[in-house]
This record gives structure tokens, C-alpha cells and sequence, in this order.
């Protein structure tokens, strides 16, 4: 997959690989990050983790590249039945957070979700994910309105906060 571009950012959207997983992984600095991002305690963060996201049939990791520069990765997550994909597990290199890589790069997952024919695309966080929130509001994903929230949550673990990503003007 090779999609770029980013108001003034070269980052290009690219498919994992498994070289990358040690990389990403040491991004993740504190027991809060792993939390956050994760959903793991700290010392369970391993590579493994990555296998068990990475072998749901309706996972597709991608990571970021800023010229030859690995600096991001996440997940999108396809459910066909409902035409809605999820962009998730967004995470930066430590060295290139706050300069707009981030929302970049969900812009970008969301952009393939959207190519690959899916009509709806959501991302979502725990509550306490303040940076993750920011990073998908200026991706230009909106919060969705709390009684959907409630229904999206049904059978998950946490109480998410779930955005969408806002409609194209036509």
C-alpha cells in the first residue's frame, strides 16, 4: 500500500512487518503508555501482543514512514458486515510526537479504510486517552452522541469514548 501525503508531512502509509515490531514496541515508555495504548501492564508488552492483534483475519497493521524513518503504527480494523472499519492502536515514535504525525497518520489509516470500500470509519479511546482523543479530533474524526457510544460499548470491557470520522463535504 503506498499512500502519502499529509498537509506539508512525506509520511507514507505502508503494510507491517514483522521487523518493525521491536521498534514499535520500545516506543511505549511507562506503564501508563502501555495501559493507554496497549490495554496491557507494562511488562506483559511484548511482541506477542502484536501476533494477537495481527491474527484477527479482519486486522490490517500499517505503520508510518517520514522518508526512510519508521515513525508510526496502527490497526484497521474491518468489520464488512456493518461497512465500518475501526482505526486504532495509533502510536508514535517518542522523537517525532508533536509535530503532527499522529493525526497525519490516522488521517491516512482512515483515507484506506475508506478506499477499501468501507463507509463508516470510528477510532476509539479509554477515557483517560486524552493524547489519543486529540489525535483522532484533528484527523477529523468527531465524537459520536452518547446513546450511540452506550450501544457501541455493549460487550466490551471498558467505557469508550468513540469518534467518527466526519463526512466528506460533497
Amino acid at each position: 500500500m503506498a499512500v502519502s501525503a499529509y498537509g506539508l508531512l512525506d509520511l507514507v502509509l505502508e503494510d507491517f512487518s514483522f521487523d518493525h515490531a521491536e521498534t514499535v514496541l520500545g516506543w511505549v515508555r511507562s506503564a501508563d503508555e502501555a495501559l493507554r495504548w496497549a490495554e496491557v501492564p507494562y511488562l506483559r508488552l511484548a511482541t506477542d501482543v502484536l501476533d494477537a492483534w495481527h491474527a484477527q483475519p479482519s486486522v490490517v497493521p500499517c505503520v508510518g514512514l517520514l522518508g526512510e524513518e519508521l515513525c508510526a503504527y496502527g490497526l484497521i480494523v474491518e468489520e464488512p458486515t456493518a461497512r465500518a472499519a475501526e482505526v486504532s492502536r495509533v502510536i508514535v515514535s517518542p522523537e517525532v510526537r508533536g509535530h503532527g504525525i499522529g493525526p497525519a497518520f490516522a488521517s491516512l489509516l482512515a483515507a484506506e479504510a475508506r478506499r477499501r470500500g468501507f463507509t463508516s470509519v470510528f477510532a476509539r479511546t479509554l477515557r483517560a486517552n486524552r493524547a489519543a482523543f486529540d489525535c483522532y479530533r484533528d484527523a477529523g474524526f468527531v465524537r459520536v452522541q452518547r446513546e450511540d457510544e452506550v450501544a457501541l460499548n455493549i460487550g466490551k470491557a471498558e467505557d469508550y469514548v468513540w469518534l467518527e470520522l466526519a463526512q466528506s463535504p460533497a
